[in-house]
């Protein structure tokens, strides 16, 4: 009876196709942005900055590299000619800006979903 073994080869790897990849994979778990809090009403505009000033403290204190849960995105309103700057977010960096945001009955709503998760 005839045998075959299976014969390994090692092959150049292209380092620039693995961290293409690597980052399309963790671009495509960022769909939160802050406009979805400001549609929403759940934070004044200065409530937000705070709060995602205090998730990013979060991450860096836990030694967790913020720029994999936060990506700044700009966009262009073409009506005023005007090119304003947001973010897209994770799940987990949302739920760090919905953590640090003041409680009234709309983050309330928004914290239990997130609890609920």
């Amino acid at each position: 009876m005839e045998t075959y073994s299976i014969a390994l080869y090692q092959t150049e790897q292209n380092h620039f196709a693995l961290n293409e990849f690597e980052e399309a994979l963790r671009y495509s778990t960022l769909c939160y942005t802050m406009r979805h809090l400001q549609l929403s009403g759940a934070a004044l505009q200065e409530n937000l900055q705070q709060a995602l000033q205090s998730a990013m403290q979060v991450c860096q204190l836990a030694g967790i590299n913020s720029n994999e849960h936060f990506k700044p995105l700009y966009v262009c309103d073409s009506a005023t000619g005007t090119i304003c700057m947001d973010l897209l977010m994770s799940k987990k960096g949302f739920s760090l800006i919905m953590m640090h945001l003041p409680v009234n009955e709309q983050t309330a709503r928004w914290l239990w979903e997130l609890v609920s998760v």
